[in-house]
């Protein structure tokens, strides 16, 4: 189940005023603001944004940012973005000034679907005026980069067919282009994890553990490393086990001395109302794969 739902007998006007109250006058009740824009859907705090504005000619983000800070307003400006902006946003960031930050990249370019990918790819473009494929390219390098340009292209195979013979074939395939040979084919992993659905990966990947005799994220860690290995690997797992890769992120947010704290924003804020986004248990061997 999604954590955050549509609020039923949602009033965005009520919502405003509730908000307009909150953060007028001394002090801001940040319990009120929570219980708000916390319990809303994307679309209902879009509708609650232009109301505030309509009703006191204010802009309720200008507002919230003068009222809220530290993590706190990093995760309720979040909120308020649409999907697609905040992913654009965070991989502007990623991209800008000294260094790239390539866990941001992989993250969302090997885990968004065609549909998400191509409203991210032009909310980057409306937010900066400037083309993300051309801006990844700029900040990447090798098969890396070959893998962000596939992803880029948001053409994955997204039925739910599998082709028990193409599986057979395809692992196979990287099978030869790893364990099977000296060095490894790095096109051959991109082609197949870039274009076939997570019906076929799983089909292919049952059937590569026959041939290697290991699974695949035991393959692809032994076969490339970096940047390429992490790309590779959130592919298969979101394959394998959707809920288990973003707990697995999570849990590494929060793992050690301090929090990532914008990785941890990030993972609850683009999760948050998606069904089934979380897993019952994270003690699964998927999920401590991908730790």
């Amino acid at each position: 189940m999604a954590s955050v739902h549509p609020a039923p007998d949602f009033d965005a006007e009520e919502d405003a005023k509730i908000l307009r109250k909150a953060m007028k006058g001394f002090g801001t009740d940040e319990d009120a603001i929570t219980e708000i824009l916390c319990h809303r859907s994307n679309d209902q705090r879009q509708e609650i944004e232009t109301m505030f504005k309509q009703a006191y000619g204010k802009d309720l983000i200008d507002e919230l940012k003068s009222e809220l800070g530290g993590n706190y307003e990093k995760a309720i400006l979040a909120m308020m973005q649409a999907p697609a902006v905040y992913d654009a946003t965070c991989l502007r960031k990623a991209m800008k000034g000294a260094g790239t930050d390539e866990s941001t990249l992989i993250e969302i370019m090997c885990t968004r679907k065609n549909d998400e990918l191509t409203a991210i790819k032009e909310a980057y473009n409306a937010e900066f005026e400037r083309d993300l494929e051309e801006d990844l390219v700029s900040e990447t390098s090798g098969h890396f980069e070959r893998l962000l340009v596939s992803m880029c292209q948001a053409n994955r195979d997204e039925t739910y067919e599998v082709d028990d013979e193409a599986a057979e074939s395809d692992a196979q395939e990287l099978f030869d282009a790893g364990e099977g040979k000296w060095g490894t084919d790095e096109s051959t992993f991109n082609m197949i994890l870039a274009l076939r659905n997570f019906n076929q990966l799983r089909a292919i990947f049952r059937e590569y553990e026959k041939i290697a005799g290991k699974d695949i994220l035991e393959s692809i860690k032994g076969e490339v490393g970096g940047s390429l290995e992490d790309g590779y690997l959130t592919i298969a797992g979101i394959a394998l086990d959707t809920p288990a890769y973003f707990a697995a992120l999570l849990n590494r947010s929060m793992s050690g001395a301090g929090t990532a704290d914008d990785d941890l924003i990030r993972g609850v804020v683009s999760r948050c109302e998606v069904s089934n986004a979380w897993p019952y248990s994270t003690t699964s061997s998927c999920h401590s794969a991908f730790i």
